[in-house]
C-alpha cells in the first residue's frame, strides 16, 4: 500500500484531517493534524533515529512541569512506540522493516494514548499556548503544530528572529570594507613578518590570527557582507600573510647580509613565488591563512528566520479520494 493511501485510510479511522502538503515528519505523503478533545494530534510517517522507517506520532498538551509524570501515565498505553515527553509533547515513535503496521492497529493506539492523556495531562483546549487566550486555530511553527494567537506569534518572531532583522536592516558599504580591509591586512603583514623574525621560523597557526584579524576588519566596514566582501576576505588575507612572508625573508637578508632593506625587499617580491613556493612553511602560511578568513566568512552567513508559521490551510484531499487513489 502507498504511504498516500495508508496515511488516507488512517485518516478515515482516526477522523483526523489529512494534510498532504504539511510534511511534519519529513514523508511526502504529508501527515494527519488535528485536535482531538482539546489535544493537539499529529499522525504520520516519517524516519526514525538511524534511518529507519517509522509511523511518528505526536500528542500536545497544555505545558507541565512535570514531564515525567505523563511519560508515566502514557507508557502503559504505548504499545510498539517509543515514548519521549516534555513539558508540552509527547513524541511516539515505531519503525517497521518491510510493510507498515496495520492502519487499524495504529488507530487503536492513539484512542489508548488519548484516553491516557486525559489521566496525567491538561488539554489545550484551543488556548494559545504563550498567553493563554482563546485560538481556536492550530499553525505550525517550524513544523511543531501549536495555538498560537497573532500577538505572541508577533512577541516569537521578535524573539527568535532578531538576529535576522537586524543582518536585513545592514546596508553593504564596499568602500570602508576596502579602507578597513587594507588597513587590517598592512598590519597583519607588519605584525606576521615582525613575530616571525623574532622567533626566526614562521609560525603556521600565527596565519590563522591574521585571517580572522583581516575578517573581522572587512565585516566591520563593509556591514552586511555580500559574495564580493567574501572573496574580498580571502585576498586581502592572502595579500596580508604573504606580505609578511615577503617582509620577513627581506629582514632575514639584511641581517645576515648587512644590506639595505628597501632594496632587498623589492628584490624578494621580484622572486617572491620562486622564495615562497621554496621556503619551509611558505604557500602553506598562506593556507593557514584562509582558514581564519574561512572562519569568518562562514560567520557572515545570512541567519535563518527561526520562527515560521503556517497556517493549516484545507486538508489536501478527501479521506475517499485519497484511499482509492492508485
Amino acid at each position: 500500500m502507498k504511504n498516500e493511501e495508508w496515511v488516507a485510510q488512517l485518516a478515515k479511522l482516526t477522523g483526523l484531517p489529512y494534510y498532504q502538503q504539511h510534511r511534519v515528519f519529513g514523508d511526502k505523503s504529508g501527515a494527519l493534524i488535528g485536535a482531538t478533545d482539546g489535544y493537539i494530534v499529529a499522525l504520520g510517517l516519517g524516519k526514525a533515529e538511524g534511518g529507519h522507517a517509522a509511523v511518528k506520532l505526536l500528542l500536545r498538551f497544555a505545558k507541565t512541569q512535570v514531564p515525567q509524570q505523563v511519560h508515566q501515565g502514557l507508557d502503559p498505553a504505548r504499545g510498539k512506540f517509543k515514548l519521549v515527553t516534555d513539558e508540552t509533547t509527547a513524541t511516539l515513535t515505531r519503525t517497521y522493516s518491510f510493510a507498515k503496521p496495520d492502519a487499524s492497529t495504529i488507530a487503536e493506539d492513539l484512542r489508548n494514548l488519548l484516553a491516557a492523556l486525559k489521566t496525567c495531562a491538561i488539554a489545550i483546549n484551543g488556548k494559545c499556548e504563550e498567553c493563554g487566550r482563546a485560538e481556536p486555530q492550530i499553525l505550525l511553527l517550524n513544523n511543531l503544530p501549536t495555538h498560537y494567537c497573532s500577538g505572541c506569534q508577533v512577541q516569537l518572531r521578535q524573539k527568535l528572529d532578531a538576529a535576522a532583522v537586524q543582518y536585513e536592516s545592514l546596508e553593504t558599504n564596499v568602500p570602508l570594507g576596502l579602507i578597513y580591509g587594507f588597513g587590517a591586512a598592512l598590519l597583519g603583514s607588519i605584525a606576521w613578518a615582525g613575530v616571525a623574525y623574532l622567533l626566526r621560523r614562521i609560525f603556521l597557526w600565527g596565519a590563522i590570527i591574521i585571517g580572522l584579524f583581516v575578517g573581522k576588519a572587512v565585516v566591520k566596514g563593509i556591514g552586511k557582507v555580500t559574495w564580493g566582501g567574501r572573496i574580498m576576505i580571502g585576498l586581502f588575507t592572502a595579500a596580508s600573510v604573504a606580505f609578511g612572508d615577503a617582509i620577513f625573508y627581506a629582514l632575514a637578508v639584511v641581517r645576515e647580509q648587512q644590506l639595505a632593506f628597501m632594496p632587498t625587499l623589492k628584490a624578494v617580491l621580484l622572486n617572491f613565488w620562486a622564495i615562497e613556493s621554496g621556503a619551509d612553511g611558505g604557500i602553506v602560511s598562506i593556507l593557514f591563512g584562509l582558514i581564519g578568513a574561512g572562519i569568518v566568512v562562514y560567520s557572515t552567513r545570512k541567519p535563518a528566520f527561526k520562527a515560521q508559521f503556517t497556517p493549516l490551510g484545507s486538508p489536501a484531499t478527501t479521506f475517499g479520494s485519497a484511499a482509492s487513489a492508485k
